[in-house]
């Protein structure tokens, strides 16, 4: 089911990277600071990833990543920026840490929102 863009943005407490949202709507939330397993078959994706680097814009042109979420406050580089305008992604920043992130979303949007969440387990001190 889609959600409102807008809504998860606020709910995380996100600042925009552009001017203004491009996209609406999200059909579902991939929460993975690796975003290679994510396939072709999934549409509509929102990415909340914590790395920065420009590989995501080349994995965002193989599947269909219409919004990033950069979280614990990391700024894209300005190349991600001028990549991510040319391919229409919205392109989102939060200081919330990936599982902060992914407790929000599944608490607020869960139950009609599909969020899928492939986070390493924390080393036990």
């Amino acid at each position: 089911m889609q959600t409102d863009l807008r809504s998860i943005v606020d709910s995380i407490q996100g600042t925009l990277v552009g001017e203004e949202l491009i996209h609406e709507t999200v059909d579902m939330a991939y929460v993975n600071s690796d975003p290679n397993a994510l396939t072709d078959d999934l549409t509509n994706i929102l990415l909340v990833t914590n790395l920065v680097h420009t590989r995501l814009m080349t994995v965002a042109e193989e599947v269909d990543i219409v919004a990033i979420v950069f979280s614990n406050a990391h700024i894209p580089d300005p190349k991600v920026v001028k990549r991510a305008k040319e391919l229409d992604i919205d392109l989102i920043t939060t200081k919330l840490t990936l599982e902060e992130v992914a407790k929000v979303l599944k608490a607020e949007f869960g139950t009609t929102f599909d969020v899928k969440t492939h986070l390493a387990p924390r080393a036990v001190e």
